[in-house]
C-alpha cells in the first residue's frame, strides 16, 4: 500500500472509531428533572449504573441487579481507592468451560470508580454488546462530583491528586487484550481469595451464574507469605500481561506470574515459580560488571531483578510499565519477604 493510501486509510480508521481523541463535554449531559437526558454514552448516568436512562444519576442509587464485588487481590492503583460493580443479565451464565479464561454473557456490564481521599476521579467502563465486541470507555468526574463525562485521550497529573494518571484507551488495550475474554480482576483465583466480598466465587455457584463450577475452589498454595507475594504478582502482573496468552504483553518474556487454575498444588508447580526462580534475568540489578542477576534469586534481594525493577519509574525499567507512577512500597515490602524467606541457592 502507498504512503498516501496508508495514511488516509488510518484517518478513517481514526474517525470511525473515535480515536483516543474525545474529552469531557457538558453538551447533552446536563440534568433534566432529575436524571440525564440519555441519548449517547456521554454521561456515565447513561450507562446503566444507577438504573437505566439516566434516571437515578440524582440520588446515585445503584439498583440490585447491579451488584458490588470486591477480589480479594488488590491491583495497585497509586494509592487510589475503589469500588467496583457488575451486571449480569438475567439468566445468563458465565462460561467457565475453561477456568483460567471466562467467557461473558452478551450483555454483561463491567464498573470500576477510582476515589483520591474520598473524592472521585474516574469510573471505567465495559459493556459486551449485542455482536459479542466490548465497548470500553472512561469516564473523569468534575471536581464538584456533578457530572461524570466521557474521557478516552486520557490525563496526566489529574488535579488535586499525587501526579494520579488516568490512562488512554489505547494503553488499557494493551492490558485488557491479555485476557480472552478482556475483563480482568472478575476471575476465580481473586474471587475465592480470602477478603472478597459482594458478588464472590461462592456466591456465584450459590447463584448458579457459572456455566461449570469449580469442583475445588483455587486457594494459592504455600506458607503466608508465599500466599501473599504469588497473590500480589497474580493480580498486578500475571492477570493482565505476564501469562501465557500470546496476545498479552508480557507474555514474550517467558515470566509468566499468572496463577493456573491446574497448577496450584503447590509453590513449585505454579508458572510464577518455575519462570522466576533462579531464572536468569535480562536486566541486572548492579550494573555491566556486577554479579548476574536472576528474576528471583533465593535469599537474595539485591541481585533480584523482580524486585528491583517493581522499584523503578519512569524509565524502561519500571514494572508494570503502564497504570502507575508511584511505587507500592507495600507490595514491594511483601515481595522482599518472599525472596528474605526462601534458602538461599548454595554457592550464590
Amino acid at each position: 500500500m502507498s504512503p498516501p493510501r496508508a495514511s488516509a486509510l488510518l484517518l478513517t480508521l481514526i474517525v470511525s472509531t473515535g480515536g483516543c481523541t474525545k474529552t469531557p463535554a457538558e453538551e447533552g449531559s446536563k440534568e433534566a428533572d432529575g436524571g440525564i437526558p440519555c441519548q449517547t454514552l456521554q454521561h456515565l448516568a447513561c450507562t446503566g449504573l444507577y438504573g437505566e436512562g439516566g434516571a437515578g444519576w440524582a440520588t446515585r442509587a445503584i439498583p440490585p441487579e447491579v451488584r458490588p464485588y470486591e477480589p480479594g487481590l488488590q491491583l495497585w492503583s497509586d494509592g487510589l481507592d475503589k469500588t467496583r460493580f457488575i451486571y449480569l443479565p438475567p439468566g445468563t451464565k458465565v462460561d467457565t468451560s475453561k477456568s483460567d479464561e471466562w467467557r461473558f454473557p452478551v450483555g454483561t456490564k463491567l464498573w470500576k470508580e477510582f476515589s483520591w481521599k474520598g473524592r472521585p476521579i474516574e469510573t471505567r467502563f465495559l459493556w459486551k454488546r449485542p455482536d459479542g465486541s466490548w465497548l470500553r470507555t472512561t469516564y473523569r468526574w468534575s471536581d464538584d462530583g456533578k457530572t461524570a463525562l466521557e474521557l478516552t485521550r486520557g490525563e496526566k497529573d489529574v488535579p488535586g491528586t499525587e501526579g494520579y494518571e488516568i490512562p488512554s484507551q489505547q494503553d488499557c488495550q494493551s492490558c485488557h487484550r491479555g485476557r480472552g475474554d478482556e475483563v480482568l480482576g472478575f476471575e476465580a483465583v481473586a474471587l475465592a481469595h480470602d477478603g472478597a466480598r459482594g458478588l464472590t466465587l461462592a456466591k456465584l455457584v450459590e447463584e448458579g451464574r457459572l456455566s461449570h463450577p469449580p469442583a475445588q475452589v483455587p486457594r494459592i498454595p504455600g506458607t503466608p507469605v508465599e500466599q501473599a507475594a504469588l497473590g500480589y504478582l497474580h493480580m498486578n502482573c500475571g492477570v493482565s500481561c505476564h501469562s501465557a496468552n500470546r496476545m498479552a504483553l508480557g507474555s514474550g518474556s517467558g515470566l509468566h506470574l499468572r496463577l493456573e487454575a491446574g497448577e496450584l498444588g503447590s509453590v513449585r508447580e505454579t508458572d510464577t515459580w518455575r519462570t522466576s526462580v533462579n531464572v536468569k534475568a535480562l536486566i541486572q540489578t548492579s550494573g555491566m560488571f556486577g554479579k548476574s542477576s536472576q528474576r528471583v534469586a533465593p535469599g537474595d534481594v539485591q541481585h533480584s531483578s523482580l524486585l528491583y525493577r517493581m522499584g523503578q519509574r519512569g524509565d524502561f525499567m519500571q514494572m508494570p510499565p503502564l497504570g502507575t507512577r508511584v511505587v507500592d512500597e507495600q507490595g514491594q515490602a511483601l515481595i522482599q519477604r518472599w525472596i528474605e524467606a526462601m534458602p538461599a541457592k548454595k554457592g550464590g
